[in-house]
C-alpha cells in the first residue's frame, strides 16, 4: 500500500469518527498514583481512566480513601470509606466540573451513586488549590508525556529500511494539553479524541491491519489529534496505545514507535 494512500485513508477516517468513548470503565483494572495524601485522606487517579474528548475536554477518575468512615447524608447510620468521582477538565481554559460519583463501603460495594448533571457549570481553577493538583495530575497521563522514536513501521508489513525515515530515529516527540513537538515541529493548538478502533474497523478505514503494525489483539485504544492551529501538514495525526505502555504515531504516512522518556 502506497504512503500516500495511507494519508488519504486516514483524513476520510478522521472525519468520519465522531463518537465519543469513555474508557473510564476499565479504570479499575488499571493502577492507581497518589496525588494528594492528608490526615483524613488519601486521592488517588486512576493511571488508565484519562479520556481525552472534543471541545478539549479531559476526563480521569479519582478515588478518595478516607481515613475514617463517614455516614450518609440524612441517612448517617449507612458509612461510606471511599469516593470514585468522574471529573471533566477544559483545557487551555482551566475549568473543571464533577461527573459521575460513587460512594463505596469498607467492602467496595457502592452505596450511593449520582449521575451527571448535564446543567452542571464549570468552576474555574484556582491557583493552588485542590483541584489544580488534580488537573496537573491529569496531564501527567498517557499519552501526555515526553516520548522518544526508537523505530518505525510502515502499513505494508514488517519494518522496511528507508534512508527517507532513518534520521527521524531519536528525534524527541512531546505530548501535551496544549502543545505537541515531533521534532521541531510543533502543533500549539492541538484538539484530540479518544476512542477504542477494532481490527475490522482499522483495516476498513485504512486499509490496513493491526498485524500488519505490529499489535496482536484485534482491539486498540487510540487518540485522534487534530492541529487546529493548521501548523502541521497535514493537520491530523493518530496515537496507538501499545500494551507495554509504547505508543505508535502515524506521521506523514508512517507509523512511529515511541517510547516513554521518564524524568
Amino acid at each position: 500500500m502506497h504512503l500516500a494512500s495511507v494519508k488519504t485513508r486516514l483524513i476520510v477516517w478522521l472525519l468520519l469518527c465522531s463518537f465519543p468513548i469513555s474508557i473510564c470503565a476499565q479504570g479499575e483494572k488499571k493502577e492507581w498514583k497518589r496525588v494528594y495524601t492528608g490526615e483524613d485522606s488519601v486521592i488517588e487517579v486512576s493511571v488508565g481512566s484519562l479520556t481525552l474528548e472534543t471541545g478539549h475536554i479531559l476526563r480521569a477518575r479519582f478515588r478518595t480513601i478516607l481515613s475514617k468512615a463517614e455516614g450518609l447524608k440524612g441517612k448517617p447510620e449507612t458509612k461510606y470509606k471511599s469516593r470514585l468521582e468522574n471529573v471533566e477538565f477544559k483545557s487551555p481554559s482551566g475549568q473543571y466540573r464533577y461527573r459521575e460519583t460513587s460512594l463505596l463501603d469498607s467492602a467496595g460495594q457502592t452505596v450511593l451513586s449520582a449521575e451527571p448533571d448535564p446543567s452542571q457549570e464549570w468552576k474555574a481553577l484556582k491557583e493552588g488549590g485542590m483541584m489544580k493538583r488534580l488537573f496537573d495530575a491529569v496531564r501527567q497521563l498517557s499519552p501526555f508525556g515526553s516520548w522518544k522514536v526508537v523505530d518505525y513501521r510502515f502499513a505494508e508489513g514488517p519494518s522496511v529500511d528507508s534512508q527517507e525515515f532513518r534520521p527521524i530515529l531519536g528525534t524527541r516527540v512531546r505530548i501535551a494539553s496544549d502543545r505537541v513537538e515531533v521534532g521541531t515541529k510543533i502543533c500549539s493548538l492541538p484538539a484530540y479524541q479518544s476512542k477504542f478502533v477494532s481490527d475490522k474497523e482499522l483495516d476498513h478505514e485504512l486499509g490496513i491491519s493491526m498485524v500488519a503494525i505490529g499489535i496482536k489483539e484485534n482491539r486498540a485504544e487510540t487518540v485522534v489529534v487534530k492541529c487546529e492551529s493548521n501548523e502541521w501538514k497535514p493537520p491530523q495525526s493518530l496515537f496507538v496505545k501499545l500494551p507495554e505502555g509504547g505508543l505508535l504515531m502515524l506521521w506523514q504516512g508512517v507509523f512511529l514507535v515511541l517510547k516513554k522518556e521518564h524524568n
